[in-house]
């Protein structure tokens, strides 16, 4: 994905386009997954976390220029 493109699905998502904000969710899915395995096994509960984390992060991230 080209940072433009990212750059939009961020600007769609903070007016509430709910598929923006999953294809920006799919996007970094394999972090989120990777920050979520704990011991050596995958914690829903903290992925969950992370993708709410990410969520308030989409809608309180402001872009300058």
């Amino acid at each position: 994905m080209k940072d433009k493109s990212l750059e939009n699905l961020y600007k769609k998502a903070r007016t509430g386009d709910k598929q923006a904000l999953e294809k920006i969710i799919e996007y970094f899915n394999p972090l989120l997954c990777n920050y979520s395995i704990i011991n050596d096994k995958f914690d829903e509960d903290c992925y969950q976390q992370l993708c709410v984390r990410l969520i308030l992060c989409i809608k309180n991230f402001k872009v300058k220029g």
